[in-house]
C-alpha cells in the first residue's frame, strides 16, 4: 500500500509541475507577445487557465500527501483520546466517500462530454480531456484517503515539526526533495 500511495504522490507532484509550467509559460509568452508583437497569442489564457485547474486538482493531493492540507481543527478536543483511533479510521472513510462521490460524478461528466463531442471555446480541445484531470484528482484522492481508513499508520502526520523532519530524511536518502 505505501508503494500505492508513493506512486500516487509522485503522479500528482510532476502533474502539478508540469501544469503550473505550462500556465506560466502560456502566461509568460502570451504576455511578451503583447509587448513586442501589441497583440496577445491566441489560446494562451485558455492554455493557461487548463494548467490552473490541474494545479489546483492535483494540489490536494500534493497538500495532502504532506500532511499539509487544510483541516478544521475546532472539536478535535472534544474527542477522547481512547476514540481517536477509530476518529482517525472514520474521518478518512468519510473523505474517501467524499471523493468517490465527486470521482463518480466527474467520471459521469467526462462520459457525458465524450458523447456530446464538446470542445473548448478558442483552441477547439476536446473538453472531456480537461474534465479527466478532474476526474484523475478525484479518484487518486479516493483511493489515498480509503488506503487511510484501512491503515491509518500510513496517513501523513499533520504536525509541522513532524512534516519537516519526514522531507529532512527522505531528502537524505535518495537526494530528491519531494
Amino acid at each position: 500500500m505505501a508503494a500505492l500511495l508513493g506512486g500516487i504522490a509522485r503522479f500528482e507532484r510532476w502533474a502539478s509541475l508540469l501544469a503550473f509550467a505550462l500556465m506560466a509559460l502560456s502566461l509568460m509568452a502570451d504576455v511578451i507577445s503583447r509587448r513586442i508583437f501589441m497583440t496577445g497569442l491566441i489560446g494562451a489564457t485558455e492554455v493557461a487557465v487548463i494548467g490552473m485547474v490541474a494545479v489546483a486538482m492535483f494540489g490536494v493531493g500534493v497538500a495532502t500527501d504532506h500532511g499539509a492540507h487544510l483541516r478544521p481543527r475546532l472539536f478535535d478536543a472534544l474527542i477522547p483520546k481512547a476514540l481517536e483511533p477509530a476518529m482517525v479510521r472514520l474521518s478518512s472513510a468519510v473523505t474517501a466517500a467524499f471523493f468517490a462521490v465527486f470521482a463518480g460524478l466527474s467520471g459521469w461528466m467526462v462520459w457525458e462530454s465524450v458523447v456530446l463531442g464538446d470542445r473548448t471555446e478558442i483552441l477547439r480541445l476536446p473538453i472531456w480531456t480537461l474534465q479527466a484531470m478532474i476526474f484523475i484528482a478525484f479518484a487518486t484522492n479516493m483511493i489515498r484517503f480509503a488506503v487511510y481508513a484501512g491503515r491509518p499508520e500510513l496517513r501523513p502526520s499533520e504536525n509541522l515539526e513532524d512534516v519537516v523532519e519526514r522531507e529532512d530524511e527522505v531528502e537524505r536518502d535518495d537526494g530528491d526533495p519531494a
